[in-house]
Parts: C-alpha cells; sequence; structure tokens
C-alpha cells in the first residue's frame, strides 16, 4: 500500500495467469502509523490494517495477502476487513483516493525498510 511502484507489473502478472500474493502488505507495522491511513480508517469506521488489507485486496490484481497477524486480536481485526472491502468497492473512486494518499516514494520505503530493526 505504501510502496506502489510494482502495481502495474502485479496487474500484467495476473492478466498473464499467474498468482499474485502480497508479503508486505502491512509494510511490517509501517502502515499502521501512517496518518493518511489511519484518518481513512476513521472515515471507514475500521483499524488502519482493515484498510490496508482491504485497499490490497480491491487491487485488480486478485492478490493474497500475507497479513502477519499473529495474535489472536490482530488476526480478528485483519478478518474485519471485508467490511472495509464492501465499503470501498461501494464507491471505486475512494480506492484511487486512498491508495494516492498513502504512496510512499519507492526510495524511501526501502530506505526506511532496510533501517528497522529486526529480531
Amino acid at each position: 500500500m505504501l510502496e506502489q511502484r510494482p502495481l502495474e507489473a502485479l496487474t500484467e502478472a495476473k492478466q498473464a495467469g499467474m498468482d499474485v500474493i502480497i508479503k508486505e502488505g502491512m509494510a511490517n507495522g509501517r502502515v499502521l502509523r501512517h496518518p493518511n491511513i489511519k484518518q481513512w480508517a476513521l472515515e471507514f469506521e475500521s483499524e488502519p490494517d482493515q484498510l490496508a488489507l482491504a485497499s490490497i485486496l480491491a487491487q485488480p490484481f486478485d492478490a493474497r495477502v500475507l497479513s502477519g497477524g499473529i495474535t489472536e486480536d490482530q488476526l480478528e481485526s485483519n478478518f474485519n476487513a471485508f467490511e472495509t472491502l464492501d465499503n470501498i468497492m461501494k464507491n471505486p473512486d475512494l480506492l484511487g483516493d486512498i491508495m494516492k494518499e498513502s504512496r510512499v516514494k519507492s526510495e524511501d520505503y526501502w530506505a526506511e525498510r532496510s533501517a528497522l530493526a529486526w529480531n
């Protein structure tokens, strides 16, 4: 959701008959702190993880998403993304607005990711 450079390639992969799996849809938790994602989540009366997952699931490449949720609470919250997805799909223009306001420059995304402390 933050790093959007691959979107066109993912759509082409789906059109070529490939399955698309998104591994870092939550951007190692960074989507949960993104101010625009948090604001959009409030507007949908959802949580940032739900908005992020719903926004990925609404993409034309019909992805499978690895949420990274490991606790029961995280998984329950992730599962509720389908309600947010339904709301996004009711107004397709919303997805473009959400994605535009959530985009991070690729260079900044990967610089921040490489600086993360890993367990």
